[in-house]
């Protein structure tokens, strides 16, 4: 190799030293800065995805604890002594249903059936999201058949609620 290099001219020393010193660079920028920079710009991607996610759990911890704690409340108000029938039927009045409510039937302690003749599309499912939500009473079954009056339909449920 020294005796390749003795006889090659200054000036062609020049040009192999300098393609020699251009090939190390280039093989450092493929080997090692590019992969860092391009690990690095992954990483960043990451932490601010993740950063994202943080923001979105405390948001969603937030909304969580806010739920919970009307949700207590709710209990509460849901568990109040009143038997399983006296809060469907008060809670029907409330809503304007007593009048198609047509018969309400117990089946066991934490069981009623009930129907609803001609009672109001409209005014039936926000009472039945307000059983189960307001006084965490279940709907185990729903039948319901359309009247000849728009709007009004035949109603059949079967619910279930803890025992006071």
């Amino acid at each position: 190799m020294k005796a390749w290099w003795a006889h090659l001219d200054i000036r062609e020393q020049g040009l192999v030293s300098g393609g020699i010193v251009l090939a190390l660079l280039i093989l450092g920028y493929g080997l090692i800065w590019e992969p860092f920079q391009s690990s690095h710009r992954r990483l960043q991607q990451r932490v601010a995805e993740q950063r994202a996610d943080l923001a979105w759990m405390r948001q969603a911890a937030q909304e969580i604890q806010r739920l919970s704690n009307s949700a207590g409340a709710t209990q509460s108000q849901a568990t109040d002594g009143r038997s399983l029938l006296t809060r469907v039927d008060q809670t029907a009045r409330a809503a304007g249903l007593s009048a198609a409510l047509k018969q309400i039937t117990p089946q066991g302690d934490d069981k009623l059936s009930a129907r609803l003749d001609a009672v109001a599309f409209d005014k039936l499912l926000p009472w039945l999201s307000a059983l189960e939500h307001e006084h965490r009473i279940t709907l185990i079954n729903l039948s319901v058949d359309r009247t000849a009056a728009p709007g009004r339909v035949n109603a059949r449920v079967i619910l279930q609620g803890s025992q006071p």
